[in-house]
């Protein structure tokens, strides 16, 4: 019986023993995850997560010491290569100095890392490496950081004209082009400059910029621009540019972006009316003649034009007076030309000098749409001769010769008797 007992006391004790041991080594393990070391190193948090490119992140991790006693020094080391930048006055090395070892889930250092992100970093998965040493050589673990832009970005839209379809020879031709944001963050602050190509100049000061404010992620604004067209410009498409400038919505460094679209703007086949020569009848006008001015009208483009029409726009300070202010030419082939007739008075007072006339070209090309080319036509006004009879110098002449002729008759007829 006292052996049995004995026996049964042997086997109790191993069995506490071994718990012990089993007890020991689970009470001293590190809590998860790093090999070759007892200090723990857990990925807490980025912020923001994703990482947006021209933005901080703040990187942080909880540290665990599970080593037996105190480590004198606690050092750590982040190496984080492009596109992770060091700009914000913090510094890759940490030194948490002493540090007492807990086997305590909730008792924990927090190593904080503040990092900015290149401007122009694509979308992916970019790797830091955090090292640390407590005496014994360094150990390190390799982490992963998401970057999704969070930029905006554009693209041009549909473009809308008015007229709707453009041609050689127009003035103030409205340009609406929609700007599409496409990036994952809305655009602030958003203006457009349009870079014309050779043909095309902007009608007024600043109609060649616009700005749109706020553009939201996947939202859209129109720029309206305004452009005069060259009349000698060709058919085809022509190659324009939009300056984009703005800045991405919570950027810390507030650094305004610029970028390039381009914009085609289409030139259509059309005819293109022109003043080809002016003549007037007579060949110089008087005061106070009356005279007839002949237009011819050339098609320079590369469209028949219909129902070619002239009229004239006289302003009331210039010394004529027309009895027809419009004339029909008819059709014109391109490389045709056709005459435009008007019959006017020069004023008795005119002054002598050359006046600029404004005439209206008008037709119809063949989509049925009505174009028109505004032109000046110069009527000159010369002074009377001065051996016109119409002169005060010939008149004067003409009764000097008509008071000599009667005088001389006089004293033939009359003188004769006296001398009798």
């Amino acid at each position: 019986m006292k052996n049995r007992l004995l026996t049964q006391i042997s086997i109790l004790g191993v069995l506490i023993v071994l718990l012990s041991m089993a007890a020991a080594v689970v009470l001293g393990a590190p809590l998860t995850g790093v090999q070759g070391s007892r200090i723990q190193a857990n990925f807490m948090s980025q912020d923001p997560d994703p990482a947006d490119a021209g933005n901080y992140v703040d990187l942080r991790w909880q540290i665990v010491n599970s080593i037996s006693g105190t480590t004198d020094a606690l050092k750590f080391h982040l190496d984080a290569e492009y596109p992770f930048l060091f700009e914000a006055g913090d510094s890759p090395d940490k030194d948490l100095g002493a540090s007492a070892g807990t086997n305590e889930k909730n008792t924990f250092y927090v190593l904080h890392y503040k990092l900015r992100v290149a401007d122009n970093t694509l979308k992916g998965t970019y790797n830091v490496t955090l090292n640390w040493d407590t005496g014994t050589g360094w150990t390190k673990k390799v982490f992963p950081i998401y970057v999704d832009p969070k930029k905006a970005d554009f693209v041009v839209g549909a473009l809308v004209t008015s007229p709707e379809k453009l041609i050689a020879d127009t003035t103030e031709a409205k340009l609406s082009v929609d700007i599409n944001n496409i990036g994952k963050g809305n655009a602030e602050n958003v203006k457009i400059k349009l870079i014309l190509p050779d043909g095309f100049n902007s009608s007024y000061s600043y109609s060649d910029e616009d700005s749109l404010g706020i553009i939201a992620k996947d939202g859209s604004k129109t720029a309206t621009f305004y452009t005069d067209i060259d009349e000698n410009i060709k058919e085809g498409n022509y190659r324009a540019k939009l300056d984009i400038t703005y800045k991405n919505e919570n950027d810390e460094m507030a650094t305004y972006r610029t970028k390039t679209l381009e914009l085609d703007i289409p030139i259509k086949p059309a005819p293109h009316l022109v003043v080809e020569s002016v003549t007037t009848t007579p060949i110089n006008l008087i005061p106070g003649s009356n005279s007839e001015i002949r237009i011819t009208v050339m098609n320079t483009g590369n469209k028949k034009a219909e129902s070619v029409s002239l009229r004239v726009f006289k302003d009331a300070s210039q010394p004529f007076e027309f009895s027809e202010k419009s004339d029909f030419v008819g059709k014109l082939e391109p490389g045709e030309g056709g005459d435009a007739v008007l019959r006017f008075t020069v004023d008795s007072k005119a002054v002598a000098k050359k006046y600029l006339i404004d005439v209206e070209l008008r037709g119809i090309d063949e989509a049925n749409n009505v174009v028109i080319f505004r032109r000046t036509v110069p009527l000159t006004v010369t002074p009377a001769e001065k051996n016109s009879p119409l002169s005060s110098a010939g008149i004067l002449i003409g009764l000097v010769v008509v008071i000599g002729a009667v005088a001389a008759t006089y004293y033939f007829k009359n003188g004769r008797k006296l001398l009798k």
